[in-house]
């Protein structure tokens, strides 16, 4: 197997998409965020649902590929050094340098004279701690911890032999990521968590992560034929949209945070299993897209695959900066949106190729390789 150049791009797409997403749900209606403007948009609302109806889980997938393909090619020594270096130092310099000021800024439009230190010193407490956006490392560090404890024959065990292989494989899958979840979910609800860790999101994403492993092995989801049809990829897209849409419905309709003996089983379950569907639809019409058009090596495609995890840790303060300052102002909702694309983007990129890219201890902490 040589160098899946657009898995490479598919996960960085993922992280990148991140930068679009923080901007738009500031001014999204339908939708809860840490700080969001006095206008609001249905169509960035549709925008910012059909982000989050595929983008972590599909990054936790291609993630859990590569976990097996690096530990099947390079061993269990490197794998955890690895995830050590360029995941665990990160998450804790994002969870201690990053992450309070999201909670910061939204206790500050609360509270105008608040200042900072008191503040960390509430934060950095048992009951108050949370992850902001760093959650991601948080449990994909987690995942990775959990992975390298599985044996790994259980993933090469012949009784996966007996699966067909194509669609059959393909409904094994997303018919266990459904039982996963919904039989968790009907122990645990949303908003449920641990040390900042919410329970059912990483029940739901751990799932997608040994889809990934299963994939690997497998040769399947991420790994399709290069002679696939147009005609295929365009029925998933038509699937994947009409799977996108029931989906959002059921978001605000049915909300996971509501306990599951309080809810229709039917509909809970119905909302669960779209919940699951959904990055499956997007992830197989993505991947062959990419096949076809992001599988060629480049400068710009290999300085996006190693710029976008730095990138993603520090777009997310500047974000709700932009955001915390820009509230009041009596500007049109869309030349605010336009314009925290650009600063957003212009910050990020900034910060990654004057300071993050070219000073070590910088590169250490955001866990990219020596050069």
């Amino acid at each position: 197997m040589g160098r899946l150049v657009y898995l490479d791009n598919l996960r960085s797409f993922a992280l990148l998409l991140g930068i679009v997403f923080h901007a738009a749900i500031v001014y999204s209606s339908d939708i809860k965020y840490a700080i969001q403007d006095t206008n609001r948009s249905d169509v960035l609302s549709y925008f910012c649902y059909w982000i989050h109806s595929y983008r972590m889980p599909m990054f936790y997938m291609i993630s859990g590929f590569f976990s097996a393909m690096v530990w099947e090619k390079k061993g269990s020594l490197f794998y955890l050094e690895a995830r050590f270096k360029r995941v665990l130092v990160p998450t804790i310099f994002g969870l201690i340098f990053l992450a309070p000021i999201q909670y910061y800024l939204t206790e500050k439009i609360k509270t105008k004279e608040l200042e900072l230190l008191p503040f960390l010193e509430y934060f950095f407490t048992k009951d108050h701690f949370q992850h902001s956006h760093i959650w991601f490392l948080v449990d994909l560090f987690c995942f990775s911890i959990l992975y390298s404890l599985i044996p790994k024959s259980f993933f090469t065990l012949k009784i996966w032999d007996k699966i067909q292989s194509g669609l059959p494989r393909y409904l094994f899958l997303l018919s266990i990521c459904f039982l996963f979840v919904f039989f968790s979910h009907s122990q645990i609800s949303k908003g449920e968590s641990y040390y900042g860790i919410f329970k059912l999101t990483f029940v739901f994403q751990f799932s997608f992560f040994l889809t990934g492993i299963f994939t690997y092995h497998w040769k399947t989801i991420l790994i399709q034929k290069n002679n696939h049809s147009n005609t295929k990829t365009l029925a998933i897209f038509v699937w994947a949209i009409v799977v996108y849409l029931l989906f959002k419905d059921m978001e605000i309709e049915d909300p996971l945070w509501i306990y599951f003996q309080y809810v229709n089983v039917w509909i809970r379950g119905f909302h669960i299993f779209l919940w699951v569907l959904s990055p499956f639809l997007w992830t197989s019409f993505l991947v062959s897209v990419l096949q076809t058009f992001g599988n060629k090596e480049g400068k710009l495609g290999s300085y996006l695959i190693e710029a976008s995890l730095p990138i993603y840790l520090v777009h997310h303060p500047i974000s709700l900066l932009y955001a915390f300052w820009i509230r009041n102002l009596d500007w049109s909702l869309w030349t605010k949106f336009s314009l925290h694309i650009m600063v957003v983007l212009g910050g990020s990129f900034f910060l990654y190729e004057f300071l993050i890219r070219k000073i070590k201890p910088l590169r250490f902490l955001f866990g990219l390789k020596n050069t």
